[in-house]
């Protein structure tokens, strides 16, 4: 094989409809007391313009700092997220559809690094959990049925 190397820095998307009206699917990224179900299992507080918040997840010992840098309600919330220099921006886009469902976009930037290699893998990494938090809020919102997606997701603990 070729010696690869990355031309920029990776960008991860991924999405989903959820059959819920956006004011739910925003109110459950938004307000803790439902992400936790679904998603990190402990917050400092809810997402709001401008807020500065810790997430954890307790079975992985591992907490991280939110920084809220856009909160337009029921529309898009800007975040960054990881401590610098190593914090990347996360975007997510809530799109309200005639038939009542709405639509989760998640968009993640500012991957950095020396290693292509490693910067590839953290990028796929991330696609991938942002893809199962999606289902476990999808799963959650519509059928309040609680999955351990995330807390499944290293049965070993976290690789990190």
């Amino acid at each position: 094989m070729s010696d690869l190397k990355l031309s920029s820095a990776p960008a991860v998307e991924t999405g989903m409809v959820i059959r819920c009206p956006v004011e739910k699917v925003f109110e459950a990224l938004a307000d803790p007391a439902i992400t936790t179900r679904f998603w990190f299992t402990k917050s400092t507080g809810p997402l709001a313009k401008g807020a500065e918040v810790t997430w954890t997840w307790e079975m992985y010992d591992i907490s991280t700092p939110v920084k809220v840098k856009e909160f337009k309600e029921n529309e898009r919330i800007v975040f960054e997220w990881g401590e610098s220099p190593a914090a990347t921006k996360v975007e997510l886009g809530f799109d309200a559809r005639d038939d009542g469902t709405s639509y989760l976009s998640v968009k993640e930037t500012g991957f950095t690094g020396e290693d292509g290699d490693a910067v590839a893998a953290w990028a796929i990494g991330s696609m991938g959990g942002f893809t199962q938090m999606i289902a476990g809020l999808k799963a959650y919102l519509e059928h309040k049925i609680v999955l351990t997606i995330v807390a499944d997701r290293f049965p070993d603990g976290h690789p990190g």
